[in-house]
């Protein structure tokens, strides 16, 4: 089969960001993981993943999530090694390592800007009050971490109390979370 392009991405990426897909959300573009713009994320609308990927540059491809789970499935829960996203047709991708491989067609839709909501890593943060988080979104981000560091321990910097926070798993990746509301 001749191949018109073909890329590659870290598993840990792409198991990292299955973690942060929309699992039944009517937008059905939330249910899916962005490759391109030099970046692997995926965001549910209250938490985003990114991962900085500079080969993945001059496309767009939003990957089903449900794609990415079954290749997951074949592939296990190796770490640290790389896999080949390819573009087959027009219409058709590939998504492949060795014998596993996943053929699917990307979804419709526009995937959410997500260097717009991205943010430098904060300096320092001042403030009577931590924000209020929700603690099932800071669990994803701990098994996030989990597939990058060997103890997980993702770093959180607050903004203000009612501000978006950064979360870093490592130089590479990191992730943002929409805080509770408080009263402050």
């Amino acid at each position: 089969m001749d191949l018109l392009e073909t890329y590659t991405l870290r598993y840990d990426d792409l198991r990292a960001c299955l973690l942060f897909s929309a699992k039944s959300d009517p937008r059905s573009y939330l249910q899916s993981i962005q490759v391109g713009h030099g970046l692997v994320c995926a965001t549910n609308g209250h938490m985003v993943l990114i991962c900085d990927e500079p080969e993945a540059v001059g496309f767009d491809v939003l990957i089903p999530s449900a794609v990415v789970k079954s290749f997951i499935a074949k592939l296990g829960t190796k770490r640290d090694f790389f896999v080949n996203l390819s573009q087959v047709s027009s219409e058709f991708w590939l998504l492949h390592h060795y014998e596993c491989y996943e053929l699917f067609k990307p979804l419709e839709g526009k995937f959410p800007d997500i260097k717009k909501v991205d943010m430098p890593k904060p300096e320092s943060y001042e403030s009577k009050q931590f924000p209020l988080l929700n603690f099932d979104f800071l669990m994803v981000f701990h098994k996030a971490s989990a597939i990058y560091l060997k103890k997980p321990a993702p770093r959180i910097y607050p903004t203000s109390t009612n501000g978006n926070v950064y979360i870093e798993i490592n130089d590479r990746v990191h992730g943002i979370i929409c805080p509770m509301r408080s009263e402050e």
